[in-house]
């Protein structure tokens, strides 16, 4: 029931791939299942050019560690779980620990687990996986017109993830409260599994709620050195409106041999001061691997027009379109891989990348 270090760039079929070549490697058990530490050495390269011709280079570092355990005992269920897991390593502070997945919780044998700390919301582990690899979260996660941003991994996040029950499983998540419970972030997330297909749906929403921010002073001085009223000034400080909003997501992947397909569709919503508007995101890939170590992949996704208030007309030319494709090689618990990402967003011409990475698993 442990949430595992979430592989980017490898995924359930790849994964299996490496287990039938015998090349996956386990955590490092520093006391048994009770401390263990795991990571991933992973970066790349990139060379960028941008919609307004402009060409870049760089390199992005990944590689992050973590600890976890699972402590049984002898007169006591049910287990106690535990995660501290850092983000990236990139100097910029975000490689701190905690900035990924950190928790503390009970697990009950047969029923699930209950955990409490930073982790994901639940639908957002079927926007984030399988459905925007390789390189299509740009387009299919965190972007849109609605001028909103969804919570993927929370702060004070309450989360329940059940045992697998002949393939069901459901996961719910409560977040967003460290200020309000008005802000109240609620999420549930299910998927079905069989040895040939997936299922999975999950929804999102965060209710309407307001702020209240700091007080301007009355008085200010104006350009001329004179004290004069503050035109912004509002007693008590002025309120803000936070509008309700929500997403629904379906997907679900396809197994037939070394051949994986998936697809998903994403529906958004934002309540607004006359309305609502809405925008719909769609994600399509498919898989294929050679002998257990060649990896052929390819991406598209796309996002339709957002709505423009009550009237429901679109506004013309939001609509952003990802088309990628990856050519990747595994070994044990490495895999290396090039990258071409293709973006049209924000009715801008094209940009065009090729990364170049490696990654490797411990």
């Amino acid at each position: 029931m442990m949430t595992m270090f979430k592989k980017t760039l490898l995924g359930a079929a790849i994964a299996a791939a490496t287990l039938v070549s015998g090349s996956a490697n386990a955590a490092i058990q520093l006391a048994g299942d009770a401390v263990q530490v795991y990571g991933q050495a992973a970066g790349f390269m990139t060379v960028i050019s941008d919609s307004d011709s402009e060409n870049s280079a760089g390199a992005v570092i990944e590689s992050r560690i973590g600890f976890r355990g699972t402590v049984e005992f002898e007169d006591f269920a049910p287990n106690l779980i535990w995660q501290v897991e850092s983000g990236d390593a990139n100097n910029n502070g975000a490689g701190a620990f905690g900035v990924r997945d950190t928790f503390v919780g009970l697990d009950f044998e047969d029923v699930g687990s209950f955990k409490f700390g930073r982790q994901l919301v639940a639908a957002y582990n079927y926007v984030d996986w399988p459905h925007t690899n390789p390189g299509l979260g740009n387009v299919f996660d965190w972007n849109n017109d609605l001028g909103v941003t969804f919570e993927d991994r929370a702060d004070n996040n309450l989360r329940f993830d059940s045992a697998n029950f002949g393939g069901f499983n459901f996961q719910a998540t409560l977040s967003g409260m460290s200020t309000t419970t008005d802000a109240m972030v609620a999420s549930i997330a299910t998927s079905y599994t069989q040895d040939l297909f997936s299922v999975h749906a999950a929804y999102y929403t965060r209710g309407e709620y307001t702020s209240l921010a700091s007080e301007e002073p009355k008085y200010i001085i104006n350009d001329q050195g004179q004290v004069v009223d503050n035109p912004n000034y509002i007693k008590g400080g002025a309120t803000t409106t936070h509008y309700a909003n929500n997403y629904a997501i379906v997907g679900g992947s396809l197994f037939l041999g070394d051949v994986t397909l998936t697809a998903a569709y994403k529906m958004m919503e934002t309540d607004t001061a006359t309305g609502s508007n809405g925008q719909d995101a769609i994600s399509a890939t498919a898989q294929y691997i050679l002998n257990n170590q060649w990896v052929f992949k390819g991406g598209y996704s796309m996002t339709t027009d957002a709505d423009q208030d009550t009237d429901k007309l679109k506004k013309e030319d939001t609509g952003d379109t990802a088309i990628t494709a990856r050519l990747g090689y595994l070994l044990p618990s490495t895999y290396l891989y090039i990258d071409s990402r293709n973006y049209k967003m924000d009715n801008k011409d094209w940009s065009n990348s090729i990364l170049v990475g490696a990654e490797y698993y411990f």
